[in-house]
């Protein structure tokens, strides 16, 4: 394979006016050159679309979508993800950033991999704030900024549908001919990393990073900040919970280890909505964990 191959980052923006200069600069000042920037801001209310506008003045290389109404991080992702002529896709919020070695360190790791079979590389970030302050390290890390829990190393389905913190999306890296075999993102979720990893993780491997490579921005108004809130927002986004368990269950009813992976993840989700009284959600996860039950003891 090309020792340099194209990498496509797509920085999606949904009023980001404060942060998406400082994104989109983070990209650009990365160690590893040949890069396509695809640009896809998702029908802003806020300036964004003007602060990108002067920026790209004298940038045409890089391409702009602006959405004419707001469509959510799936639909909008993929749209861009159409274009885009990388071999490898960067998934990149306009308010987060990349650190200089990133696409370098994640360009290392998927060429001493089997390409046929590693959909995903993520490593380690950094919580920042909004004014760019270090808050802490997304995974745990000891002092050589390695981290303590190891069993990021063999990043599994069971792992992944049980919860935790196994996850970091803002740190990975997407081998886009798994990406349109898989067809994208499910457009019809309120968030895309936990379905999407899930289906990866079905027939292909996800190899972890032990780097930092990345900075997250945590902010009120993040997608991640939303679970288990008492708003439109998180009504959404338990909604989409709800589909990815019917999936998974649906999917794996003769698989043990799997129902009993994701009936762990249930409980947490039930235990929430409990604990927030969102009694509509307890009874349609309790529903999930029935037929979890049921597979668990007639499925042959």
């Amino acid at each position: 394979m090309n020792q340099n191959p194209l990498v496509t980052v797509i920085c999606t923006c949904f009023n980001h006016q404060n942060f998406v200069i400082e994104t989109l600069n983070s990209v650009l000042n990365q160690r590893y050159s040949n890069i396509e920037i695809i640009i896809i801001d998702d029908c802003s209310s806020d300036d964004s679309i003007s602060v990108i506008t002067t920026f790209l003045k004298n940038r045409p290389e890089i391409k702009f979508i602006q959405n004419q109404e707001n469509l959510g991080n799936t639909k909008t992702f993929n749209k861009a993800a159409k274009l885009a002529n990388g071999t490898f896709l960067v998934d990149l919020a306009c308010d987060d950033i990349l650190l200089p070695n990133c696409i370098e360190i994640q360009i290392e790791k998927f060429l001493n991999s089997d390409l046929e079979t590693t959909g995903i590389v993520f490593g380690n970030s950094e919580h920042i704030d909004e004014n760019g302050k270090y808050i802490s390290d997304y995974f745990e890390t000891n002092s050589n900024k390695k981290v303590i829990d190891k069993s990021l190393f063999q990043t599994n389905l069971n792992q992944l549908l049980q919860g935790g913190l196994v996850m970091n999306s803002v740190s990975a890296m997407i081998n886009k001919s798994i990406f349109d075999k898989l067809n994208g993102y499910d457009e019809s979720l309120a968030f895309e990393d936990l379905d999407f990893w899930i289906r990866v993780l079905e027939n292909h491997q996800i190899i972890f990073i032990d780097e930092i490579i990345t900075q997250k921005r945590d902010l009120k108004s993040s997608l991640g900040n939303q679970f288990f809130q008492k708003n439109e927002t998180a009504n959404r986004i338990d909604l989409s919970m709800n589909k990815i368990f019917s999936k998974v269950i649906d999917s794996n009813k003769k698989n043990k280890s799997v129902l009993k992976a994701v009936l762990k993840r249930i409980h947490y989700s039930i235990d929430n909505s409990f604990k927030n009284r969102k009694y509509k959600f307890v009874f349609l996860f309790g529903f999930q964990k029935l037929k979890v039950h049921y597979y668990l003891l007639f499925a042959k």
